[in-house]
This record gives structure tokens, sequence and C-alpha cells, in this order.
């Protein structure tokens, strides 16, 4: 069986820019970590771009509060994000 890695790197990197360009609002809090609002479309998916943003692992989080916040609210995003349409 082959494995293309760089079919499987751009999977990966469509599914993150996906995940972070949704228009869900969440605030994800964690007693360790603070609070963040991050693009919303699941609670996982929260807590997936929290866990980013934190820089750990999003197993480490699973005991954070997800909480939805209204659209106007701002979201952090990562800095290759920024700018973009």
């Amino acid at each position: 069986m082959y494995f293309d890695r760089d079919s499987y790197q751009k999977s990966v990197r469509r599914a993150r820019e996906e995940r972070w360009r949704v228009r869900g609002r969440a605030r994800v809090v964690h007693p360790k970590y603070g609070a963040v609002v991050v693009p919303h479309r699941s609670n996982y998916s929260a807590l997936l771009n929290a866990a980013e943003y934190w820089g750990c692992e999003w197993t480490d989080i699973r005991d954070a509060e997800v909480w939805a916040v209204s659209h106007s609210t701002a979201v952090v995003m990562p800095k290759e994000f920024c700018g973009r349409n």
C-alpha cells in the first residue's frame, strides 16, 4: 500500500482551515489555561481550536467547559488566517 504524505498533509491543513472558518462562536473555559473565544461548529471542534490556541493536546482539556456566545464576540485566530477573506 502506498502512502501519499503530501495529500495527507493537504487534507489535514484543509480540515484545520475549515474548523477555524465557521461562523459560530464558543467560549472555552479551563481551570489551568483560562478562557478563550474560538470558532464553534461543535463542542469537539471548539476543544480542538482551544487546544491549538493554548498549545496543548485536546485530551489535556477534556474537562473544559464550552459555552456558546454571540456572533459579534471577537474570536482569536492563528496568525496564518489573519488578513484572509
